[in-house]
């Protein structure tokens, strides 16, 4: 899994894979029950398909304003930069059910 530190999304630029954001915060619960399990996801995915990536939204402020980001845990899904879909909240089984948008 990448973690975005700096406002600066240009890694995902040339990307051909799908993205997955993940936009969370140190002080949310809920983010915290969920993260391993994102985690796993992120390490095990097959990199010419997805890419995770972590985005705190207190380190990353620029980008949680763009991304419309009204709470966490927030999941998104990128291919090409056209927003596949969305969830938002803990349940993984959402971000899963997410996850088969891939193509």
């Amino acid at each position: 899994m990448n973690i975005i530190t700096d406002n600066d999304l240009s890694a995902c630029d040339d990307k051909e894979c799908h993205l997955l954001f993940y936009f969370t915060a140190t002080w949310c619960g809920p983010c915290k029950k969920i993260r391993p399990l994102i985690e796993l996801i992120g390490f095990g995915a097959d990199p010419t398909k997805l890419d995770v990536y972590l985005i705190d939204i207190d380190e990353n402020d620029k980008i949680s304003s763009e991304f419309k980001i009204r709470s966490v845990p927030s999941f998104h899904l990128y291919k090409n930069k056209e927003l596949k879909g969305s969830v938002c909240g803990s349940d993984i089984q959402k971000v899963k059910e997410l996850l088969l948008l891939i193509d």
